[in-house]
């Protein structure tokens, strides 16, 4: 069998207090207009916190017979460089979280917010990354074309335009930054994890924030 480098270990599920290395907490946080978004020059893939499959996509695809039918090429958008560990980019979340730890924790989310806050252009019109989560039994062609169609009329779809009217529509819990949205063209509302939309205008400012935090809320 062929040897393949193990993946890096999620920081944020190991032992938090071993990586908690902030700086005096009465220390103000550094000016956010001196912090501009961080330009990657990957187009990373938001999700529900995927590990880095690079390694295992190789694996598959040189052993067929482990696959049982498996398509290696769904890991082919996932860059071979990386960026999850990005140096430029762990600097910059340090700066705008104002400390070391930069692992995706309620207490980081909220700074996180603050600071997207002061640089999200509101109105903002935003899409789904993928599919939802409800979605999933029906893209992957399991459910029925019919059921999701009817229930695509009431559920929020990944294929939908909502609206992010005011920086007041976001919050904040245990599991990230949640936006208050309402879909173009029938004005229902929802509530979306953050991290699994990007903005539909892809030269805006908003396109690069949104992705740079799904970066670092699925990363670390």
């Amino acid at each position: 069998m062929p040897k393949f480098n193990k993946p890096q270990l999620n920081k944020s599920k190991v032992n938090k207090s071993k990586f908690d290395d902030r700086p005096n907490q009465t220390k103000p946080l550094l000016s956010e207009s001196e912090l501009p978004p961080v330009q990657l020059d990957e187009t990373i893939v938001a999700g529900r916190r995927p590990k880095p499959f690079n390694d295992l996509q190789r694996l598959l695809a040189e052993i067929p017979e482990l696959t049982g039918g498996f398509n290696p090429e769904v890991f082919a958008h996932l860059d071979e460089n990386n960026p999850f560990y990005d140096k430029k980019f762990e600097t910059q979340i340090k700066k705008i979280l104002g400390t070391k730890n930069i692992n995706s924790t309620r207490d980081n989310s909220i700074k996180y917010l603050e600071y997207i806050k002061q640089h999200i252009q509101c109105p903002c019109q935003v899409t789904g990354i993928e599919e939802f989560e409800w979605e999933e039994e029906y893209t992957m062609g399991l459910g029925s074309k019919k059921e999701y169609a009817r229930l695509k009329k009431t559920q929020p779809s990944y294929t939908d335009n909502f609206m992010i009217d005011r920086v007041e529509d976001f919050v904040v819990s245990e599991d990230g930054i949640f936006a208050r949205v309402h879909r173009v063209g029938d004005r229902k509302r929802f509530i979306l994890l953050l991290a699994e939309l990007k903005a539909v205008d892809v030269i805006s400012p908003n396109h690069q924030l949104l992705q740079n935090y799904a970066v670092w809320w699925i990363n670390y």
